[in-house]
């Protein structure tokens, strides 16, 4: 038998809607019903045009706030290269990030001294994981040498992951 020492994990997370989502859909909602409630009684002439351009803005805005509701993250790692892929509705997958093990600074639970120490470096963050308080969060901290600079991805892996990136990774994952 063929045996192979290729790494290969996959899995997805849904991401739970936060508090912060539903008040955004919530409030491009009241704006939208009152910019047409207003754009109905009080418009005259050329307010007309205006409001009628807000209106139609918020309307598009709003059907794109209730129509994303449905997201979840796709993590592949495949012999140490990690791709996050989000994927929209079930239908839209859009790749993400995509990071090679040599470009792993460090991996670390959010909240503990070892990611505490990224906590106020401005760095682009790609935020992955599930919004979900049952799950642990974890920080991935890279270098890029195409982008020329430090990143950051907040995601939230399996244990079975985590194994994965220890393997080619030993010194840089705090599991």
């Amino acid at each position: 038998m063929f045996e192979s020492n290729d790494t290969f994990v996959e899995e997805a997370v849904k991401v739970i809607e936060t508090a912060q989502d539903k008040t955004k859909k919530t409030a491009a909602s009241i704006i939208t019903l009152l910019l047409l409630v207003s754009l109905v009684t009080y418009s005259r002439g050329f307010l007309t045009i205006i409001m009628a351009i807000l209106l139609i803005a918020m309307a598009i805005y709003t059907i794109i706030l209730y129509s994303n509701k449905n997201i979840e993250y796709e993590y592949d790692y495949t012999n140490g290269s990690l791709e996050i892929a989000k994927i929209i509705n079930n239908e839209k997958r859009k790749k993400v990030v995509t990071i090679e093990s040599s470009e792993v600074k460090m991996v670390a639970a959010t909240d503990t001294n070892e990611s505490l120490k990224y906590d106020h470096v401005q760095l682009k963050t790609y935020d992955c994981s599930a919004h979900d308080s049952e799950q642990k969060d974890y920080i991935l901290v890279a270098h890029s040498e195409a982008k020329g600079n430090d990143f950051k991805v907040i995601f939230t892996p399996s244990d079975k992951l985590l194994k994965a990136m220890a393997k080619y990774n030993k010194h840089d994952i705090y599991i």
